[in-house]
């Protein structure tokens, strides 16, 4: 077994577990910017969050070239577990593998807890805004068909919201 293999797994799952974090912190800055209303600062969030995913994406495809790398040099299948690839490292390597594994499904974990908060704030959010408009606007309800039976696009003429809205 060639241990570099091993510690290039490690290493970037480190990097991976801090990427994700790093999206985490950026999703929090989105939530603060919707509810202070500062739509500037939220379309700069977006655009970090944008560099943030991108970063998560690159460390996963090179954790997961490493990972394969690591298994094949260990001569077990693509598919095995972290558990099954410990069983087949010596004792004083173990540790270390399910250590490097166990935090990055933590970070993982916290990244989509935090983005299923922040997809049903928006959505609150949204459904809140639609039902108001709807009973401010009651013409505007549901879908209007034409005489194909086809849905038709009314074409609204452009509406002005008060912030206190």
């Amino acid at each position: 077994m060639n241990i570099d293999t091993l510690m290039t797994f490690i290493a970037l799952s480190g990097d991976q577990a801090a990427a994700l974090d790093a999206f985490v912190l950026v999703q929090r800055t989105i939530v603060q910017a919707v509810r202070a209303r500062d739509w500037p600062a939220l379309e700069k969030s977006l655009e970090r969050a944008s560099g943030a995913a991108d970063a998560v994406s690159t460390a996963e495809a090179l954790r997961a070239e490493a990972w394969h790398r690591f298994l094949a040099d260990i001569q077990l299948p693509v598919d095995s577990t972290v558990f099954r690839a410990s069983l087949s490292l010596p004792v004083e390597f173990r540790t270390a593998l399910n250590d490097a594994y166990r935090g990055l499904r933590l970070s993982a974990m916290r990244a989509r807890i935090e983005n299923e908060a922040l997809s049903g704030f928006v959505g609150n959010a949204a459904s809140t805004l639609r039902l108001a408009m709807e009973a401010i606007f009651p013409e505007r309800k549901g879908h209007i068909y034409g005489k194909s039976g086809r849905p038709h696009h009314v074409d609204s003429g452009a509406m002005i919201l008060d912030t206190a809205l």
